[in-house]
């Protein structure tokens, strides 16, 4: 069965094409634009500080997906913007949780006697308004694609955790420059991606279709925290094993919370 084609009921009704030739388009465009876009920014001349167009590939997946199976089937999408009471309190759990996660490294760098790599936002080369205004754009680019479409796709046929945990390994590897820093570079930031990835799975289980906003904030605080606290970009091991421990008890975290509240087992 190629990309564009779709199975039939013995009714002659038109059923869900196979999830592997789905998420297989999904991801080879993912990759294929996000080479593409990633050698034309330089070209473009837009300054990756502000915002990265490679983030916007995963939009092009899930554009690529809606094409191929125009009028025949539509996955599910969770793209809204609401601002709802339920939507707050998760936005609050996403304050909560990048706090704690950017509070853990602190506490580790203190009790390791390290230095914190502060960048105070007045001494960034463009406004830090702007680039928090950017970064939220391309966060939303990107999890469109991710949090948007991937993960209540899957969500139809595996369990919250083993959705997050796939949704986490694909993205993670989609971030195919980490492995230029090394192994254990390479190994700790996919370990946070899956980590994020289970977090914002159990955050956005039940939120309907309002799940665009609460990962594109959680993206962005990230982000933030990330360029003003730390200096994993430039290949430092120890920020990028740090962050992905904090990560990583964020989701344990995240997970019992989760189990208290509703189902999320496999």
């Amino acid at each position: 069965m190629n990309a564009t084609e779709v199975t039939t009921t013995a009714t002659g009704a038109t059923a869900a094409p196979r999830m592997a030739a789905v998420i297989g388009l999904f991801y080879a465009v993912t990759m294929v634009t996000a080479g593409l876009i990633g050698l034309a920014q330089p070209l473009l001349g837009v300054d990756p500080v502000i915002i990265e167009l490679v983030q916007f590939a995963p939009t092009l997946g899930v554009v690529a997906v809606l094409l191929a199976w125009r009028g025949r089937w539509r996955p599910p999408m969770a793209t809204g913007w609401a601002l709802s009471r339920q939507v707050l309190a998760r936005l609050l759990a996403v304050a909560a949780l990048c706090a704690g996660i950017f509070g853990a490294v602190l506490a580790v760098y203190a009790l390791r006697g390290a230095d914190v790599t502060y960048t105070r936002p007045g001494t960034l080369t463009h406004s830090f308004v702007l680039i928090a205004v950017a970064q939220f754009v391309g966060a939303c680019g990107e999890e469109l694609g991710w949090r948007g479409f991937l993960t209540p796709y899957l969500r139809t046929r595996y369990g919250v955790v083993t959705t997050g945990t796939i949704v986490g390994l694909l993205w993670g590897l989609w971030h195919v420059q980490v492995f230029a820093a090394g192994p254990t570079y390479a190994a700790a930031f996919l370990i946070s991606a899956i980590a994020m990835s289970i977090i914002l799975a159990i955050l956005l289980e039940g939120a309907r279709d309002h799940r665009l906003l609460i990962a594109g904030t959680f993206h962005t605080v990230v982000n933030l925290g990330l360029l003003l606290l730390m200096r994993e970009e430039s290949g430092d091991v120890t920020a990028m094993t740090t962050f992905a421990g904090a990560c990583v008890l964020a989701a344990l975290v995240t997970i019992v919370s989760g189990r208290t509240g509703r189902n999320t087992d496999d």
